[in-house]
């Protein structure tokens, strides 16, 4: 019989923060809260599929942070061209007023991904563009 894969019991493993000096006494959420009574109770029942499944959710998270920090770092070179022609105290639109539009046309779409208020939810909704 296939076991289920629990995902509030998947979502506690991902939350869980593995390098907390305390973690051999009581689990704590990577924001540094400890797991409530039930989040315990809960957590000691997970199956090896949810285990795996969390794995492979936390690789994907680490993943799209890899790629995020890629485009902020391509973001800021990408304006830091532009700000080497430029005189000091020059702000960024001094620098997109002389960017190509071609370098506009990626300056437009990492800005877009860079400053949004919650890129995770960016890229879900955007996945496909």
């Amino acid at each position: 019989m296939p076991s289920t894969v629990r995902p509030e019991v998947v979502l506690l493993i991902t939350k869980l923060d593995f390098s907390h000096p305390d973690i051999r006494t009581r689990p704590y959420h990577r924001d540094g809260r400890p797991f409530t009574r039930a989040e315990r109770d809960l957590l000691v029942t997970f199956t090896p599929e949810e285990k795996a499944a969390a794995k492979a959710q936390m690789q994907l998270e680490a993943e799209w942070q890899r790629e995020l920090d890629e485009m902020k770092d391509a973001f800021v070179d990408l304006l830091m061209k532009y700000f080497a022609k430029l005189p000091k105290g020059s702000v960024v639109d001094d620098a997109v007023a002389i960017m190509t539009d071609e370098d506009y046309a990626e300056f437009e779409r990492l800005a877009e991904i860079v400053t949004a208020e919650d890129t995770l939810e960016y890229r879900a909704l955007h996945e496909d563009n």
